[in-house]
């Protein structure tokens, strides 16, 4: 946790996220939420309408919806919420939203014995298929070798 808190104030908050992808690091008991909170820096005062916008996609991981959706439903411009998740994170709520179910999804495929098909489904994935696709994409590996 340190070290990515030193990373995330150093050099930002998407190599941090970069960073924490990366590495398999063994986690705290009660921060489910560690990715979220260095990307939206809540440890260090980060806009309040990101840390909205991640509040419902955590919330929603299982049922994700389009950017668009997310900025209505917070009250703020699709436009805005963009250029907040650049400035904040490096990266757009779109791709933020994919970064949280494919880390949430390596979790419980590394921390669970759940069948791939429902760890698909948990992390807002239409089939272990897509879920399959976007993870080697993702980490160079299909989920099936963390097994």
């Amino acid at each position: 946790d340190l070290m990515l808190e030193l990373i995330a104030a150093r050099h930002g908050a998407a190599l941090a996220m970069q960073v924490a992808g990366t590495f398999i690091t063994a986690r705290r008991a009660g921060s489910e939420s560690q990715l979220a909170a260095i990307a939206t820096g809540r440890r260090s005062g980060g806009d309040p309408r990101v840390a909205a916008a991640i509040a419902r996609m955590e919330r929603l991981i299982d049922q994700p919806e389009t950017a668009a959706r997310t900025a209505r439903a917070i009250g703020v411009p699709l436009r805005r919420l963009q250029r907040l998740f650049a400035q904040e994170i490096g990266m757009g709520p779109g791709q933020y939203a994919l970064e949280l179910r494919l880390q949430a999804a390596r979790r419980m495929i590394i921390d669970t014995r759940h069948p791939l098909a429902d760890v698909a489904v948990r992390c807002g994935f239409s089939a272990q298929s897509a879920l399959s696709r976007a993870f080697a994409a993702r980490f160079g590996q299909p989920p099936s070798t963390l097994r």
